[in-house]
């Protein structure tokens, strides 16, 4: 096997993540943290396709879209500020079985790394992670895969937090760090991240990262066993082949505009985000009889449908994150769609 000195760095390779579907298992270790504070599943999963029957299969898969809504929506009813450490409290093996029990089962805590990486794309994240070891130290870097905005911090604790639990449970000892770096604000709760991970935490700074001795990378894990990790690992393999099923154009383009990003998708950069020319994506869509701008003003609807009904945020910000430059040209669209203004809608749509 390498020495950590050989690696330099292990990333991940480029996949079309934001376009999985994503399994439940978030969602129903929120819905059953929300009955501590009687908010029923109905409740959370109100404006969703999900009914609390879907809670109880693990083969449900969702859309990103539709699970950042009810991450949204936990977040406005959950009176907890420190959801997303506590959620990635409990994103534990168990929670993760796909791909953490077939790590734990692995010779050192690089192979796990390894099998993580191989998988991404069946845990629950929204990064893209980076292990870069220099000198003495190991890095783990995370790179945000959409914009998180409102939901950076609960994003971010929850992988910071249930990357950590999942560490110690396949060390069979507490995993001592150097440091972590976050993007977002010290909050009021900063106390909790000490007693949790016991290593200097730094705010505000550009980058998400979680630092640790490089000695871990070739500790040998307690419960190494090759012929187990190989059982488990066929499931992992199972569900990431039905994850990665071929999916039609028009899938692809919603799911596409659907996520956050930094600024409103033309169609020229939505046809290199799908890896394919302009041209390609015309005959597609012509295909499939669809209208790239009927679309576009649908899925646009549907987003300012879901914040105004899942979110706090001002319309100012909703206008903007929909790609309008101002405020007037969204209220005269919202009024064409709905025959009523964004607060109108709010109001009534508690």
């Amino acid at each position: 096997m390498k020495q950590p000195e050989d690696l330099g760095r292990i990333h991940l390779k480029s996949t079309d993540r934001l376009n999985l579907k994503r399994s439940i298992y978030s969602v129903r270790i929120l819905v059953d943290y929300a009955r501590k504070f009687n908010i029923p599943a109905e409740i959370l999963l109100y404006g969703s396709t999900l009914s609390t029957s879907d809670l109880a299969d693990p083969e449900v898969f969702i859309t990103p879209e539709e699970e950042l809504k009810i991450f949204r929506r936990a977040i406005l009813l959950i009176p907890d500020p420190k959801l997303g450490l506590e959620i990635g409290r409990l994103h534990n093996a168990s929670a993760m079985s796909r791909v953490a029990i077939p790590a734990m089962f692995c010779e050192t805590a690089l192979d796990a790394f390894r099998i993580m990486f191989k998988y991404i794309d069946l845990t629950q994240t929204y990064c893209q992670y980076e292990l870069i070891v220099k000198d003495d130290l190991a890095i783990l870097s995370c790179k945000e895969l959409i914009v998180f905005g409102d939901l950076r911090r609960f994003l971010c604790e929850r992988d910071l937090a249930s990357n950590y639990i999942l560490s110690c449970t396949a060390l069979g000892a507490p995993f001592i760090l150097k440091g972590i770096t976050l993007t977002y604000a010290r909050p009021e709760y900063a106390s909790a991240y000490q007693d949790m991970f016991n290593c200097p935490i730094t705010f505000n700074t550009d980058k998400f990262q979680v630092i640790f001795d490089k000695k871990y990378l070739t500790a040998r894990l307690p419960l190494a066993n090759a012929l187990t990790r190989e059982i488990y690992e066929k499931e992992c393999k199972r569900t990431y082949a039905l994850l990665h099923e071929k999916k039609s154009t028009l899938d692809k383009i919603q799911q596409e505009l659907l996520i956050p990003q930094a600024e409103s998708l033309c169609f020229d950069k939505l046809a290199r985000r799908l890896n394919m020319s302009s041209r390609t994506l015309r005959r597609h869509l012509s295909a499939e009889g669809i209208s790239f701008k009927n679309l576009s003003n649908e899925i646009r609807k549907k987003k300012a449908l879901d914040l105004l009904a899942s979110t706090s945020l001002p319309i100012e910000k909703i206008a903007t994150e929909l790609g309008y430059q101002n405020v007037a040209n969204f209220y005269h669209a919202f009024k064409a769609w709905t025959g009523t203004t964004p607060g109108s809608y709010r109001k009534t749509n508690p």
